[in-house]
């Protein structure tokens, strides 16, 4: 780690101190110099230096009479407690003494930042690969005991119930978060949200990681609660994301899977999340925490034959489509859905006269040729409008 900072520490400290700096590694050789004619370079001081492990000062005389070397003082550079190198300042000691501990410690302070960084974006790259895992994970095919050893490796229970969520973070169009900035600025967005959804669902109960650009996978801890769905608590935690990432600009859209009591249907609920949130966007929806088990049917019908659920949808909403307020009606038809057989209350929630709905109900009839009040026919019309959506 030392060799591959060595110059950049020694670029950046001689522009702030304005004197030579040099880095070696454990046996002496210099990694990085301010003089690049040093390069490969033994420097003895150096080595005296962290024998010891203290400063040393090379003085005028001393330093004339050792090739390469110039006037100043040399501190040797730890990291865990080893120490992995040693770092010299060039000119009179008496002068660069005084800068001497914050150089070093500066350089320790930086290689320590970098390898937490490094093992913990290890780590983050480890999780990403267990849910990759997951992804492609076979129940029933593939060894339940490997996935189960993968999980634990990484400090996790495998046997915990849980529930995949796939969360989505935009701006006011889904997809959009972290577009137009710069890499760097992408990447520190990505960072804070990843520690927001980190600090609301904590490890080890809980895992999850970056799926690649602004969408993020966790497998939440179930908990069992009676009177209440298992998904209550899991769907709090969203809201709490939801009302952080507010603040930042954000609208957080979250597709839930279906509850993974065994360790095998880990599988099936993220396949499920991706679904769930696949649907509520397409509906159309962002901004909300979607549940499979609240799309069943639509996710039956992306089963169906993508030709013919087209063909279907376009002829049955063919009428509709012409029509100038043909949105005005499927509108209509959509809160009849909601309450079916209740006129009044349909009349209440569109805020029309129950005469103006009769009338919109009787417009329906004549243009698609179904009558809505007919149970078998409002639901043809239903899952024409519901396929027009999905393949959309």
């Amino acid at each position: 780690m030392l060799k591959r900072f060595a110059q950049e520490i020694c670029d950046i400290t001689n522009g702030i101190i304005g004197h030579h700096v040099l880095i070696t590694d454990e046996k002496g050789l210099t990694l990085g110099s301010s003089d690049l004619s040093r390069l490969g370079a033994v420097h003895t001081p150096s080595l005296e230096c962290m024998r010891s492990r203290a400063e040393t000062f090379t003085d005028s005389e001393e330093a004339s009479r050792l090739e390469g070397v110039k006037p100043g003082v040399t501190l040797p550079v730890c990291l865990a407690g080893e120490v992995v190198g040693s770092i010299a300042i060039a000119g009179d000691h008496r002068e660069v003494a005084r800068y001497g501990y914050l150089v070093q410690k500066q350089a320790e302070l930086f290689l320590r930042e970098q390898m937490i960084q490094e093992s913990a974006g290890a780590r983050d790259r480890a999780v990403q690969e267990l849910i990759s895992y997951i992804a492609s994970f076979a129940p029933g095919h593939d060894d339940s005991g490997i996935l189960a050893t993968r999980i634990r490796e990484l400090g996790f229970e495998p046997g915990i119930p849980r529930v995949c969520l796939v969360l989505e973070p935009g701006s006011a169009k889904p997809g959009a978060a972290g577009k137009g900035l710069d890499p760097l600025e992408q990447i520190s967005l990505f960072k804070e949200i990843h520690e927001i959804i980190l600090s609301v669902f904590p490890e080890p109960l809980n895992f999850g990681s970056s799926l690649g650009g602004a969408r993020f996978a966790i497998f939440a801890a179930i908990k069992e609660v009676g009177g209440g769905s298992v998904l209550d608590h899991a769907v709090s935690g969203c809201q709490r994301c939801r009302e952080k990432m507010k603040g930042m600009g954000l609208i957080l859209t979250v597709g839930a899977g279906s509850p993974a009591r065994v360790l095998e249907e880990l599988h099936y609920s993220y396949l499920d999340a991706w679904k769930a949130l696949t649907i509520g966007l397409k509906k159309n929806d962002p901004g909300g925490t979607h549940s499979i088990d609240d799309y069943r049917l639509e996710d039956l019908l992306t089963t169906v034959n993508m030709k013919k659920g087209r063909l279907f949808a376009d002829k049955t909403l063919s009428g509709l489509r012409k029509a100038p307020d043909g949105e005005e009606m499927l509108h209509t038809f959509h809160s009849w859905c909601r309450h079916p057989c209740s006129p009044g209350l349909v009349a209440k929630d569109l805020n029309v006269h129950r005469n103006t709905l009769g009338y919109r109900i009787e417009k329906i009839k004549r243009l698609t040729g179904l009558d809505i009040r007919d149970l078998g026919e409002a639901f043809e019309l239903f899952l024409a409008a519901t396929l027009d959506t999905l393949l959309d």
